[in-house]
């Protein structure tokens, strides 16, 4: 398996261009397995393809302000960069502009969402709240400029709640179908039908090299699975790349002898060699190789489990995890992408 990426059942995946293709792309995972990352990484290849795309989150928290150097997200439409903006969905806000656009009476529409009733409403009814954000998603992804008479966004990418939570969601429309009547009724079917249809969705789910997170993995995949979702593709992030042939850590203390590691702190700290202890870099190979170890047992159950193609995607040593960091691993999957274009 190379640094460089990792596809299963003997084909480079062209899953990250074909995602391209789609109108919507919802991104799965557990919660810090870095899916805010991932789906904004997708958002600058899409643009540099030309693509006007849309990033939406719920319950930001100001990760995507960190990564793109911009104001936290509000509930209203901002700009990151030219051709990329983002939304971090509110179900007030949602709530209020479709008010407006039913009653048009701006005072009436404030006094109907500070009342005491759908202050309380909201609060003991979860599942309301979360239908009104999936509409709004169905909304965006059908919005067209009525100028250019064409999508307002060629690429809305869905930064979907954590696993749990998110397979409730995907299971909702379905569920809310068969308790609403009327319009609610319609839009629920209208969400439902969108998440379910191929031609303009695809799900991919991302995970990291550890147990919980690979375990969240295989069920969501098998309960999508049973929901007809369209899935797309797995992406392995933070794999550890592979920086030595031996892969038993104990053979490699052994090759790792005082000339080599001497070597190595010359090439790699020039006149502070002398300060490095050799005991230092002995550790620092031993827990990469281990590293990279449980990066492919991890990849090896996915492989098992999910009948998916998958990527690897490194991970990136930093401190913290800004701008540079993101154009990195988007740096990366260009790199993947590109294979996959050129082995067609």
């Amino acid at each position: 398996m190379s640094a460089q990426g990792t596809w299963s059942r003997e084909r480079i995946p062209s899953v990250l261009a074909d995602l391209f293709a789609k109108r919507l792309v919802i991104v799965s995972g557990k919660g810090g397995v870095g899916k805010t990352v991932v789906s904004s990484a997708l958002g600058l290849l899409a643009r540099e393809r030309g693509k006007r795309v849309l990033l939406v989150k719920m319950d930001d928290q100001g990760r995507t302000a960190q990564l793109f150097g911009t104001e936290p997200l509000s509930g209203r439409v901002s700009t990151l960069r030219d051709g990329i903006s983002a939304i971090n969905l509110d179900p007030v806000t949602i709530a209020a502009d479709y008010l407006q656009r039913q009653l048009r009476v701006r005072r009436l529409v404030r006094h109907v969402v500070n009342s005491r009733l759908f202050q309380n409403w909201f609060r003991v009814s979860p599942a309301i709240k979360e239908m009104i954000c999936l509409g709004k998603v169905l909304s965006l992804v059908e919005e067209t400029s009525w100028w250019r008479k064409a999508p307002v966004y060629d690429l809305v990418i869905f930064d979907a709640p954590a696993t749990g939570h998110g397979l409730g969601l995907l299971k909702l429309p379905e569920q809310a179908s068969k308790l609403l009547l009327g319009p609610m009724r319609t839009g629920a079917l209208a969400v439902g039908a969108l998440l379910r249809d191929a031609t303009r969705t695809a799900l991919l789910l991302v995970t990291i090299p550890e147990e919980m997170p690979v375990n969240e993995t295989i069920h969501f995949y098998e309960a999508a699975r049973g929901l007809d979702m369209p899935l797309a593709g797995v992406v392995l992030n933070q794999a550890a790349p592979r920086r030595f042939e031996v892969d038993d850590p104990d053979a490699l203390a052994q090759d790792l002898t005082p000339e080599v590691l001497t070597q190595a702190a010359a090439t790699l700290f020039a006149e502070r060699a002398s300060e490095v202890p050799p005991e230092a870099f002995r550790a620092a190979a031993r827990a990469s190789c281990q590293r990279r170890a449980l990066t492919e047992r991890y990849a090896s159950e996915l492989e098992q489990a999910v009948d998916l193609p998958r990527v690897e995607v490194p991970f990136v040593f930093t401190e913290s995890f800004g701008t540079a960091e993101l154009e990195r691993v988007a740096s990366h999957l260009r790199e993947v992408i590109a294979a996959s274009e050129a082995a067609r």
